[in-house]
């Protein structure tokens, strides 16, 4: 099972349910440092897409905002995750996920701008070989 975040970043988790109002992901190959530095920044949580081995996505976790910490049992850290009750938070984590998904979205378009311009420079050449060899 895995988890992906608004940002586009997966992650490999053993378990991912909401119990007693707060959503519980459990991780086995990621510290409790790292695991605290990538879920402490709300905009990233305001949609968690719920993905299979294959990554093809069966549900998604949307709201879960707050870190509230991490518990360890054994080799496994539970994340534990809240809602935010305040508006005003949500609204400024939301607006800030659109940001951060903007520039995913913009970093992608520019990748594909530069390979569509690889592209027509490639035909472009192409056809003043074909040119050159029909002697036009």
């Amino acid at each position: 099972m895995k988890i992906r975040l608004i940002d586009g970043s997966v992650y490999d988790v053993t378990r991912a349910e909401v119990t007693n109002g707060r959503l519980e992901i459990d991780f086995q190959n990621i510290s409790s440092e790292e695991i605290q530095k990538i879920f402490s920044i709300p905009a990233l949580l305001t949609n968690i897409d719920l993905l299979t081995d294959d990554d093809r996505v069966t549900g998604s976790i949307p709201g879960y905002i707050v870190y509230s910490g991490v518990m360890l049992l054994g080799d496994t850290k539970t994340l534990l995750l809240n809602t935010e009750s305040n508006v005003t938070a949500e609204r400024l984590a939301n607006a800030e996920a659109n940001a951060t998904l903007a520039n995913a979205v913009a970093e992608v378009a520019k990748t594909m701008s530069v390979e569509m311009a690889k592209q027509m420079t490639d035909l472009q050449i192409a056809m003043c070989e074909l040119y050159e060899g029909m002697e036009v």
